[in-house]
């Protein structure tokens, strides 16, 4: 028998499966890491919705102050959606990208500003880096979390989301 053969033909048949495997291994990881993914950019999708929906609750409880009936009612669901608000803005941390994370971490921030304003506390950030009422640096800190998330998310064109003006009631028109 000619060890030539052999040795040829044993090497011939580690090269057809290294070159059967090695392809294998890195589509399966590739799909593997694709799925993952997929996973957490679902579990990111929801979490940032509740935020952002937790956030227009949250201002829009606080806008009620002296509306309602049971002013006790309100503020209890205030504190409750606020420490919701602080909940989620930590579960970011485990999800969101850097970027992310601090968008959410200043949209909490000019949330509390928002309501001690709301409740009649001066603004001790009016003049500080901005002239800017407290609603509007939240308007702005929310732009920032829609982007971060969006880039995390993978959307096409990141940055491209609407501004979300405050409505001016005199260039509304009546129908």
């Amino acid at each position: 028998m000619n060890l030539k053969v052999v040795f040829t033909s044993i090497l011939l048949l580690i090269v057809g499966a290294a070159v059967g495997v090695i392809p294998t291994y890195l589509i399966e990881r590739r799909k593997e890491r694709h799925e993952l993914a997929i996973r957490w950019d679902g579990a990111l999708y929801e979490l940032c919705k509740d935020f952002s929906n937790t956030v227009r609750e949250f201002v829009h409880l606080a806008r009620r102050r002296g509306r309602v009936a049971n002013e006790e009612q309100r503020v209890a669901e205030l504190e409750r959606n606020h420490a919701h608000l602080r909940g989620l803005a930590q579960q970011i941390r485990l999800l969101g990208s850097k970027d992310l994370q601090q968008a959410a971490r200043e949209v909490e921030h000019h949330a509390w500003w928002v309501r001690a304003v709301l409740e009649g506390r001066e603004d001790r950030l009016a003049g500080h880096d901005t002239d800017m009422p407290p609603e509007d640096r939240l308007r702005d800190a929310l732009l920032r979390l829609y982007v971060a998330a969006r880039v995390q998310l993978g959307v096409p064109e990141p940055e491209d989301v609407a501004p979300d003006d405050p409505i001016d009631p005199s260039s509304e028109s009546v129908s």
